[in-house]
């Protein structure tokens, strides 16, 4: 997750008020704006924490306040700056649905979006449906005696976007950025991550037994009695079990040398010779495609004799299982009910969700850029689309200047390196051409229209391969409050849900505007091209190696700094993040906020009107690194801090804050800190 922007460039314009001029009077002297509050600057002062020393700990002095105050919602597992807006964009969103839902109109996408939040929330009629609208997914499921109908299972459930073992779409290939492929990766756990399978640190044997004791509730609930439910729920474990040490960590799923293997059709048939893949490929609609890569050979081939040598009824079990865990939330309440048990598990969660806020997720997963339009309209205007590309470019070429002085890199590499960042494209706010939504939907069948929806999807992805890469189709829907790089796209994309207020306000101190806008969304997307893994990518996203060995083992060197560092910081007591898994995200958070400030003072230097200095006492400067830490003002469930610890490649927010100021070379100074203070160390990192 990263920070948010809107329109930049056109940023501190102060109005006189009205009761400064005399209309009257033209020959009278007109007062001088009046100054900046801080209110009015972008910084929440009631989030401040004044006893706080910003050169001891900055988080607790820019969020001391908030974090003392705040409350987490009991159906949320965070609050802070990111959950305020992605509320304020679900209550928008709710308002559309509930709008088209009552609608009279003809208009086929109003209908659309109506006729599916209003099946949605329809819970009467999914009450009274039960369990029926997964039966043929269970009876696909049980239908396994042999290794072959397993595969015929398997290859029904695929189809109906449930994945057991692994799953199949397209990918961009990373030999050859401009062609579509078809990829075959790891899938199948219930679980977030293998170790919660294999390790037994901190809390994850309590973990594990919550778990397992929640599939054996679910398989009573599908109307095994509890001898036999306990019989099914061991099976499923113990498969899911041997699936999870067949498969990759997320460390080493970080080297996109490990998870790319272009073994083609033949390749992929001599991996796993016993499965019909000629038969799942027709059934996918791709039987003709030969170009294939694989996250790892020896996955498959551990699939597939784990298929040859497990118990058919196990395997049935496991299958069920998978049935079970996916449709769960869409089901009756029991059903809902149940799945909840380890959201609580996992994520602290006190209280499920609204109804009407799981329907708008669905709508915005299901039909976003149909959704999308009427957000777009009402919270993104051309304008500030404009303005965001050119602040883009504006922290592009702050980067630039940043490559000519990098110590660690030479001019063999500086080359290459310039070429990458001319390249990088930008996408701002939301397509510009909606996706289209080619199927029926019904008011009154929920699970009939999420059915449609995943089959339409599929279809959707499948066909792109064999064609070429389409540069313009989002990964995000417009609303979402985030934003990403694709490496092999060379491309960053900046939705319209992170480019809103609080992030950015278009009369906020463009200090503000530059420390939490400029540094937490744009750097930092920008800096992902030249992280641990995006740096491995050239200008044209190929998975190829421009660097020089010299350049090379110095950005190795910088790197494991950050990874040393953050590996220090502690989750919750005694869980320490891991500096590996979020290596990415940490080199992006502080490169960001470096170019960030570097681009403020070019941008600040290249102003005819002074900037305003000085906002109740507090500098410019100073107001920078505020606005880039109070976008991170965060309360967190301890258990949702644990999950991510293990789970999650960014880092808790106090991390984000704190982690990345003590290696900025301006706070000291912004501050006045004493060398050596908490915020000032003598020793520090840099990559970017």
């Amino acid at each position: 997750m990263v920070r948010g922007m809107r329109t930049f460039l056109l940023l501190f314009v102060v109005a006189c008020s009205a009761a400064h001029a005399d209309p009257h009077d033209q020959g009278r002297m007109q007062m001088a704006p009046a100054p900046m509050t801080l209110a009015q600057s972008g910084i929440v002062a009631g989030w401040l924490d004044k006893t706080a020393d910003p050169c001891t700990d900055f988080f607790q002095y820019a969020c001391g306040g908030f974090t003392k105050n705040a409350e987490i919602p009991a159906d949320r597992s965070s609050w802070g700056t990111i959950p305020m807006v992605v509320k304020e964009s679900e209550e928008f969103q709710k308002k559309t649905l509930e709008d088209a839902a009552k609608a009279t109109s003809r208009d086929p996408l109003t209908q659309k979006l109506g006729a599916y939040y209003a099946a949605c929330m329809d819970e009467a009629a999914i009450e009274k449906a039960g369990i029926t609208p997964i039966q043929p997914l269970l009876a696909s499921a049980a239908s396994v005696k042999d290794p072959a109908t397993a595969a015929a299972a398997i290859i029904a459930l695929h189809a109906e976007g449930v994945f057991p073992f692994f799953a199949a779409g397209p990918s961009q290939d990373f030999g050859d950025a401009t062609k579509v492929i078809a990829s075959f990766d790891q899938a199948g756990l219930g679980l977030p991550e293998r170790k919660f399978y294999l390790q037994n640190t901190d809390t994850l044997p309590k973990t594990r037994k919550a778990y397992q004791a929640h599939q054996v509730r679910m398989f009573q609930l599908s109307g095994l009695d509890a001898k036999k439910a306990k019989v099914a729920a061991d099976n499923a474990f113990r498969v899911e079990t041997a699936i999870a040490k067949l498969q990759q960590d997320d460390v080493t799923r970080r080297d996109p040398h490990a998870i790319y293997h272009r073994v083609e059709r033949v390749g992929l048939e001599k991996a796993a010779p016993t499965f019909p893949w000629g038969d799942y490929l027709a059934k996918a609609g791709i039987g003709s495609v030969t170009q294939i890569t694989v996250n790892d050979p020896k996955y498959f081939t551990g699939i597939a004799k784990l298929l040859q040598a497990e118990k058919p009824a196990a395997l049935a079990d496991y299958l069920t299982w998978t049935v079970l865990r996916s449709s769960a939330p869409n089901l009756s309440k029991p059903w809902v009910d149940e799945a909840f048990t380890m959201e609580k598990e996992l994520s602290g969660v006190k209280e499920l969700p609204p109804r009407w806020r799981r329907c708008v997720h669905h709508v915005d997963s299901e039909l976003g850029e149909l959704l999308a339009q009427s957000y777009v309209k009402a919270k993104f205007s051309g304008s500030a689309k404009v303005s965001a590309t050119d602040l883009t470019k504006s922290v592009l070429a702050a980067m630039r200047s940043e490559i000519d002085t990098l110590p660690w890199m030479d001019a063999a590499t500086r080359g290459p390196a310039k070429a990458k960042l001319d390249k990088m494209a930008y996408l701002v706010g939301y397509p510009d051409r909606w996706r289209a939504y080619d199927f029926a939907i019904s008011p009154t069948d929920f699970a009939g229209n999420v059915r449609a929806a995943t089959k339409f999807e599929i279809a959707r992805q499948m066909t792109k391969i064999g064609k070429p890469v389409d540069r313009f189709d989002w990964q995000m829907t417009p609303p979402t409050v985030n934003a990403y790089y694709d490496s092999s796209l060379n491309e960053l994309v900046l939705p319209a849900g992170q480019l809103q207020p609080p992030f950015y306000g278009a009369g906020f101190h463009p200090a503000v505007n530059f420390g939490d806008t400029g540094g937490g969304t744009i750097g930092h997307e920008m800096t992902h091209g030249f992280d641990d893994e995006g740096s491995q990518f050239d200008a044209d996203g190929n998975l190829h190696d421009w660097w020089s060995a010299d350049t090379k083992k110095k950005f190795g060197a910088a790197t494991k700094c950050i990874q040393d560092q953050y590996s220090k910081y502690e989750a919750v007591p005694k869980v320490h993040l891991d500096g590996k898994l979020t290596s990415g995200e940490n080199i992006a958070d502080n490169g960001g906020v470096k170019l960030a400030y570097e681009a403020y003072k070019t941008w600040r230097a290249a102003q005819k009107t002074p900037v305003q200095k000085d906002v109740e006492g507090i500098s410019d400067d100073q107001l920078f690194y505020l606005g880039y830490g109070q976008s991170w003002c965060m309360k967190v469930t301890p258990e949702s801090l644990v999950t991510r610890a293990h789970s999650d490649p960014h880092s808790p927010a106090q991390w984000r804050v704190n982690g990345v100021i003590v290696n900025q070379p301006g706070f000291a100074a912004a501050f006045s800190c004493k060398a050596g203070a908490p915020m000032a160390p003598a020793k520090n990192c840099s990559v970017w």
